[in-house]
């Protein structure tokens, strides 16, 4: 059965088809019987606009901002590769992305960045970015100026914003405990959980989710509070050998970056502590086959991107959208399975 077309829709209203164009892309000058008649010939034979292609015809072209953290390696450094491959891929659609790279967890930086950004140079923003007052301020700028605002990677609920797209972090942190506790079983220690920063909203969320199952169902182990390290290896490394110099450690959250300085510190251990820890980089499969981490749980920073241009585009052309659309699945990987 083949779809409904334009033609369709002016020969069921009795229009013609430079009426059923005006009335579909509201160009005005038509009169409120006939705008009547196409709409209701659009509802009747189930017509659906083939936007994309009619933006092209048009020359209709999307301007999205990211805004993002500079990491040159790890998870951030996937996001950036996403980014460029869909920029590139983009560009036959009239698709423009524009990357602002800022340092991690830097508000000063972050807020600046977005000053720059406006209706004059973009129809829609993903940010990944604190929850601090400022950067919100920007937020509720842009979308009182009409511009959609993504949040990625890490939700700000509080801020003014269209969608969130990323995984459901408390539920990410919940099922870290999870294995962790399966896989320490009955042996005693402390677990220590180390977060890129506790004012991150996807780290705090973690470590809640975390701390949640761990006090409810292994009890028997000591939670040890969240430390800092925010996303720096030198400070990941020092700050797990501080940890295991205090006592005897059963088992270790990465909840951040910087993970490198975490295998650096139990390389000489023989009786390393279980370890959990986020995204699937390059260097996290390394260590998984290396026996250095037991599990890593992933959020598709690909699939992430995709869906923050989906909105961004869906949102400027004010397309229903359903609410569900941010979802991000988790994925769990171990040795056995990359």
């Amino acid at each position: 059965m083949t779809r409904p077309t334009i033609h369709d829709v002016a020969r069921s209203a009795q229009v013609s088809l430079a009426t059923v164009d005006r009335v579909l892309n509201k160009r005005g000058g038509v009169a409120e019987k006939s705008v009547r008649k196409v709409l209701e010939a659009v509802e009747v034979i189930g017509y659906e606009r083939d936007l994309t292609a009619a933006n092209l015809s048009r020359g209709r072209e999307y301007r999205f901002t990211f805004l993002i953290p500079n990491n040159k390696t790890g998870f951030m450094a996937l996001i950036r590769d996403a980014l460029d491959k869909q920029r590139a891929a983009l560009r036959s659609q009239r698709v423009k992305l524009k990357i602002l790279t800022v340092p991690a967890f830097d508000t000063a930086a972050q807020t600046a960045a977005l000053a720059q950004v406006g209706p004059r140079n973009t129809d829609g923003v993903a940010v990944i970015a604190s929850e601090a007052p400022e950067v919100q301020a920007e937020l509720a700028r842009l979308q009182n100026n009409g511009i959609p605002v993504v949040t990625l990677v890490s939700d700000l609920p509080r801020a003014r914003r269209d969608f969130y797209v990323g995984p459901d972090n408390v539920m990410a942190g919940r099922t870290a405990a999870s294995f962790m506790g399966r896989f320490i079983g009955d042996h005693r220690g402390a677990v220590l959980m180390i977060a890129g920063s506790l004012a991150a909203r996807d780290h705090m969320e973690r470590v809640m989710g975390f701390r949640m199952v761990m006090t409810e169902r292994f009890p028997k182990l000591t939670l040890l509070p969240a430390v800092q390290g925010f996303d720096t290896p030198e400070t990941v490394k020092n700050l797990t050998l501080d940890a295991m110099r205090e006592g005897p450690i059963a088992g270790i959250y990465a909840v951040g970056a910087g993970r490198s300085g975490l295998f650096e510190a139990l390389r000489d251990y023989t009786d390393r502590p279980v370890t959990i820890a986020h995204d699937l980089t390059p260097s996290a499969r390394t260590a998984l086959m290396r026996n250095e981490l037991d599990l890593v749980i992933d959020q598709n920073p690909a699939a992430e991107v995709q869906t923050a241009i989906n909105l961004m585009r869906d949102l400027s052309d004010q397309r229903p959208i359903n609410p569900n659309s941010g979802a991000v699945p988790l994925n769990i990987f171990v040795r056995e399975n990359i």
